[in-house]
């Protein structure tokens, strides 16, 4: 029987961060720009636009999953 996603969730948050951080990754990589719905792609291109047009400045993944960890646990 396959397991339900809070199942899964609570797996997952059982692992040590390094651990979770590698299944966060693996996750977001699985997806494919064809799932994602009208209003993300939509959301997608207006922030993309905006940034071209210097209204909108990004931050590397990278530096946002460092701030993420970083976070006191709720």
């Amino acid at each position: 029987m396959a397991m339900t996603k809070e199942q899964i969730l609570a797996e997952a948050m059982a692992l040590e961060p390094s651990e979770r951080d590698e299944v966060a990754e693996g996750l977001r990589q699985s997806i494919k720009p064809d799932e994602l719905s009208p209003e993300q792609t939509a959301e997608l291109r207006r922030r993309i636009e905006a940034h071209k047009r210097g209204e909108l400045q990004f931050i590397p993944g990278e530096e946002v999953m460092k701030e993420l960890t970083q976070r006191p646990q709720r």
